[in-house]
């Protein structure tokens, strides 16, 4: 059993107030709508009421030590305001907030009011839950104790202990008020109830929705809006309306007139004079404006604008502490769609160069990026345009939405054209709506559906490569900072995949010349050499056969020699474009050195091998050299050699001496022949003349 001990915190009045008898449902409402604790003493600091008691205090005061901190805290700031020290807000030992506010009649204080004690934040709940058990409180986390654990910020507790004390020296005044009293904390309750409704929100849109309905409730208005400004700060535009006075897209230029300067600075402005309202660009049917901008970043980011509406000093004060309040709210939702957009622009860009990644090629890649960058931003049109530093001019690789017949031919030198600008200055180019943009020809203008594009440049350690285009979103609406900052972000990883790629050519540039004979085109011998051993071991894995031509064209110094070494180098080309037009794809062809060439025939047996050998030496002997007519001096024929593994060796050594063997005995046989090697037989010649 608990036994309550007396102080002047608990001490009745030793009679019934008649005065305050008239407050007393007055202070039970404001605490039920407010959702704070009010107490109420005399003059003398008797108790008189205790409205919403508070279970933490009562569980406290039942200890002689918790009563004593009480009278300490409480106490002595009842004390203070009972002789007539203004409003004040205190934290008490247990961590609580609390305010103190004297109530005057006929300018003399008569009662003076204790409020709140709730906790701010969950730091000083954590902090009293330290000190609980001191006060035998062991069930500190108040499972049963309704809404004794009651969090409320700072901004919410100082304004509602401000309106308190407005609305009770209003009836102080005037007690037939009580009705307007209540409708005020109503009011006041049901805006800051509003504001954990707005930050559950996930969307500004619905955000805004809500606010206007809400100020069409409390304050019966007809007619308002919610304007943004845009991104350059030159327009004011609406992001929701209330009512019919205003157009949904309605928009307003940012001017300097007082008004936007009031706004700028975060003050709420009044204005119903006609001129002021008309040079806005507000409609005829607009008389008067309230005006509650919000700042974000100590920006002018939004303001709620109430037309043609009455409103009170009283309301005015109470709607400027609600968008103070609500300003956090908006900006942590405002701060969790940057966030989205962010990851959701890194999830672009991600996806963006997977897809990118695996096109070594250069035409592949030039394809992936135009068409994966105009399929993430949802655009229409795309182009890729690279820079060749030796004719100094931009080229289309690849374009989307245009034929490409059109502009496989144009040519831009920089500073030429929008792309030629872009890539000159080597900054991003976003245009809203390019008829609006004096610079542009046209002709220029003509090309964009919705007259919307974006132009960055492609930029690699502080060099310029190339410029992306896109335009024409598939939803016909324009691009926006977040469009660039997404597609700046693609053009740098578009950049870094091209100069892998161009790397990646190079070096297949130089892996082709380390392995292909400058002259022919044709493999060269240390290449014959790696591919022929590996294709030995292929045979060997797979029980199959491989045959090998070796081929020496006839004459050929004595044809060197009367037409001169250019000519001769003519007849090579000749003869190496003949051995490759008379192969398979499989087949591998290659310039053995000096006039000698060779064919690797994987999966071939010989009787194969001398069909594509005689398809070969009839090519070369039909030919007539160096001009292909009858009156060539020296014949050129060729004379070939061909032995078959593992029928004939197996090792590349026997395989390839083998088959020179069979050459040899072509040329002594008479040239232009074929000759195979056979080990029962030696050689033996299949055709020639």
């Amino acid at each position: 059993m608990f036994i309550l001990i007396e102080s002047k915190l608990n001490r009745p009045a030793p009679t019934e107030s008649v005065e305050f008898k008239q407050w007393e449902r007055v202070f039970d409402e404001l605490a039920d709508l407010l959702g704070l604790t009010l107490v109420a003493y005399d003059k003398h600091e008797y108790l008189l009421r205790t409205s919403r008691a508070n279970k933490i205090c009562s569980a406290i005061q039942l200890e002689a030590e918790g009563l004593r901190l009480c009278e300490q805290d409480c106490g002595s700031m009842m004390s203070q305001t009972a002789k007539g020290k203004e409003l004040t807000t205190f934290k008490c030992h247990a961590h609580l907030y609390n305010f103190a506010c004297p109530i005057y009649v006929e300018g003399k204080v008569r009662f003076v009011l204790l409020g709140g004690r709730v906790f701010r934040n969950y730091q000083d709940f954590a902090k009293f839950t330290k000190l609980a058990p001191s006060y035998s409180i062991d069930d500190y986390l108040f499972v049963d104790w309704d809404n004794a654990v009651k969090f409320e910020n700072g901004k919410y507790f100082q304004s509602a202990a401000c309106f308190i004390q407005s609305l009770v020296d209003s009836f102080s005044k005037d007690p037939s008020q009580s009705d307007s009293v209540k409708k005020r904390a109503y009011q006041l309750s049901t805006l800051y109830e509003l504001s954990s409704l707005l930050s559950a929100q996930a969307s500004l849109e619905k955000v805004y929705r809500i606010i206007l309905e809400a100020l069409g409730v409390l304050f019966d208005v007809r007619a308002a809006a919610i304007l943004l400004e845009t991104c350059e700060g030159t327009r004011l535009q609406a992001a929701s309306v209330l009512g019919s006075v205003l157009a949904p897209e309605f928009d307003v230029e940012v001017g300097c007139d007082p008004l936007i300067e009031y706004l700028k600075r975060g003050q709420y402005f009044f204005t119903e004079e006609t001129y002021q309202i008309l040079k806005g660009g507000f409609p005829e049917s607009v008389h008067s404006i309230h005006n509650f901008p919000f700042l974000h970043r100590q920006q002018m980011a939004w303001v709620i604008q109430i037309y043609n509406t009455s409103l009170d000093c009283e309301s005015v004060q109470m709607l400027q502490a609600f968008c103070r309040h609500i300003a956090i709210s908006l900006e942590n939702i405002l701060l969790k769609q940057e966030v989205n957009d962010h990851s959701e622009a890194l999830s672009v860009v991600n996806d963006f160069t997977r897809t990118i990644a695996p096109a070594l090629e250069s035409q592949d890649l030039y394809r992936s990026i135009v068409l994966k960058a105009t399929e993430v931003m949802r655009s229409e049109q795309g182009s890729l345009l690279i820079y060749d530093e030796i004719s100094d001019e931009l080229s289309v690789k690849f374009i989307r939405g245009l034929n490409e017949k059109l502009v496989e031919k144009l040519r831009l030198k920089p500073g030429q054209g929008i792309s030629g600008f872009v890539f000159e200055t080597g900054r991003p180019l976003l245009i809203r709506d390019i008829e609006k943009e004096p610079h542009f020809q046209p002709h220029q203008r003509a090309r964009y559906r919705t007259r919307s594009f974006i132009s960055v440049p492609l930029i690699i350690n502080n060099r310029k490569i190339g410029v992306l285009n896109i335009a024409d979103k598939v939803v016909g609406t324009s691009f926006d900072e977040n469009d660039l900052k997404i597609l700046q972000s693609i053009a740098s990883h578009a950049s870094v995949a091209l100069e892998r790629t161009d790397f990646y050519q190079k070096s297949e540039d130089l892996r082709k010349i380390s392995i292909t004979d400058s002259l022919t085109d044709l493999f060269n011998r240390r290449f014959f050499q790696d591919r022929l051993t590996e294709e030995i071991e292929r045979a060997k894995r797979h029980i199959q056969s491989l045959s090998l031509i070796m081929l020496d064209i006839d004459n050929f110094k004595n044809y060197n020699d009367t037409y001169g070494h250019q000519a001769g180098d003519e007849a090579l080309k000749t003869v190496a474009g003949i051995i490759r037009n008379s192969v398979r794809n499989i087949d591998m062809v290659a310039r053995y050195g000096g006039e000698e060439f060779a064919v690797i025939l994987p999966m071939t047996e010989s009787n194969a091998a001398k069909e594509i050998a005689e398809r070969i030496r009839s090519g070369v002997a039909s030919r007539y050299y160096p001009d292909g007519s009858l009156r060539s001096a020296v014949k050129l024929t060729a004379s070939l050699g061909i032995a078959s593994f593992p029928q004939d060796a197996d090792s590349l050594f026997d395989l390839v001496g083998n088959a020179d063997k069979g050459l040899y005995s072509a040329k002594v046989s008479g040239k232009n022949r074929v000759s195979v090697f056979d080990r029962d037989r030696r050689l033996k010649n299949v055709s020639g003349c």
